[in-house]
């Protein structure tokens, strides 16, 4: 019992573990937001505003935390991390609750609220680089794309938890859900602190060639960078093309774009675990996931106003699950210093989120008509990436075989 506890196996388990629960922890804020709104006095605008700035902050601190990741070890790392987040959400409730009892005005408490989110930014931005790179730590070189694509899954799988989590809370009162910010991550630094102490990886990477990137990297970020301005238009804008193009009320269009967006998630998490896994070369990953991508948006963008449009939906949240974690093993395969690699993956996909978001809401309220055209350039240039990086990829073989012969 003892050995299986210690098994690799048992500790992937617990790191996906971690990644769900920080899924599910983000995704169980987006759903109280109008709560927030009602019972806390905060506008709209403040709340978008503290997510921003929190959002920025785990932007930028990601590629910090990966590279002090790969010097000290994942584990202190990580815990450091989660241990800053908690403190961090516990004060963002406490002054969520006493701005809901009258203790606390918007004004007062804006700075205050500002602040916890900053926290929480900087030291949340450790989550995804060390688990990534730990996992890639504890797994089989071959087995990279398995591994990644189950990372990729507990994320989705905790995105899709997020709201089931918060509606029984919300029997017990309006503001109740708000508590698994607190015990999320009050979880997974429990479960960390089960895990073994990792070792530190500088010392394996002082060569150029152990540091270098893989042929095409850049136009590899490129295609995670665009990816999630994907991703993060058509979230923005599913709201309103369900109120405008198909008739629903505003309550009726947020309610459905919660059932869809935790329809989404799942799907990506079976998609990922039944069919990714299976799969034994990255490159066919990426590619699969580049064409389903393609096909479902030119699907989704040509059928939007009727229900043939949940088909191209679908097609798209396929080919996400096989692009991301295709592009990830591509990416890690030839540099070992995964903290640095991972925290500059995890600012791509931070910055496209918040790209998508600007540039989707901006384009619907500039040409409602159109909704999908910011979509529809950001997947083609996803194409263009996609060749070009195999190209270069394809022309590093070939020099590489050719200097092989000689």
């Amino acid at each position: 019992m003892r050995r299986s506890l210690n098994h690799p196996k048992h500790h992937l388990r617990k790191i996906n573990m971690v990644v769900a629960s920080q899924g599910a922890a983000q995704v169980v804020l987006l759903t109280q937001i109008p709560l927030i709104v009602e019972r806390c006095g905060l506008s709209l605008a403040s709340i978008g505003g503290l997510v921003a700035l929190g959002t920025f902050c785990l932007m930028i601190a990601g590629p910090l935390w990966g590279e002090m990741g790969d010097r000290v070890g994942r584990k202190p790392v990580l815990l450091a991390g989660l241990t800053g987040a908690l403190l961090a959400q516990c004060l963002f409730v406490a002054l969520l609750v006493a701005m809901s009892q009258g203790y606390l005005e918007e004004s007062n408490a804006l700075i205050a609220l500002a602040i916890s989110r900053v926290i929480y930014g900087l030291n949340a931005a450790a989550i995804y680089p060390c688990c990534q790179a730990w996992a890639i730590d504890l797994g089989e070189p071959e087995k990279r794309l398995s591994i990644l694509s189950g990372l990729s899954a507990a994320a989705n799988l905790g995105r899709g938890l997020g709201p089931l989590l918060a509606l029984p809370a919300l029997l017990a009162g309006a503001l109740w859900p708000l508590a698994w910010l607190i015990l999320l991550p009050f979880i997974t630094l429990v479960l960390t602190a089960g895990l073994p102490k990792g070792k530190s990886h500088i010392a394996e990477t002082e060569s150029s060639e152990n540091s270098s990137l893989p042929p095409g990297a850049l136009a590899l970020f490129a295609t995670a960078l665009l990816g999630t301005v994907s991703v993060g238009q058509l979230q923005v804008v599913m709201g309103p093309a369900l109120k405008d193009l198909y008739g629903l009320s505003a309550m009726g269009a947020s309610s459905a774009t919660a059932v869809l967006l935790a329809a989404v998630a799942i799907c990506g998490f079976l998609v990922q675990i039944s069919l990714v896994r299976k799969l034994k070369a990255p490159q066919m990953s990426f590619m699969l996931g580049v064409s389903s991508l393609c096909t479902g948006t030119i699907l989704l963008s040509s059928t939007l106003g009727s229900l043939l449009a949940a088909a191209g939906l679908l097609i798209f949240v396929v080919g996400i699950a096989f692009l991301v974690p295709g592009y990830s093993t591509l990416l890690s395969q030839a540099n070992r210093r995964g903290g640095r690699l991972f925290g500059f993956l995890s600012l791509m996909h931070t910055g496209g989120y918040t790209i998508g978001f600007a540039i989707g809401g901006w384009l619907y309220e500039r040409d409602p008509q159109q909704p999908l055209l910011g979509l529809l350039v950001s997947v083609s240039l996803i194409a263009f990436f996609a060749l070009l990086s195999s190209i270069i990829s394809k022309k590093k073989k070939v020099g590489q075989t050719q200097y092989t012969a000689r």
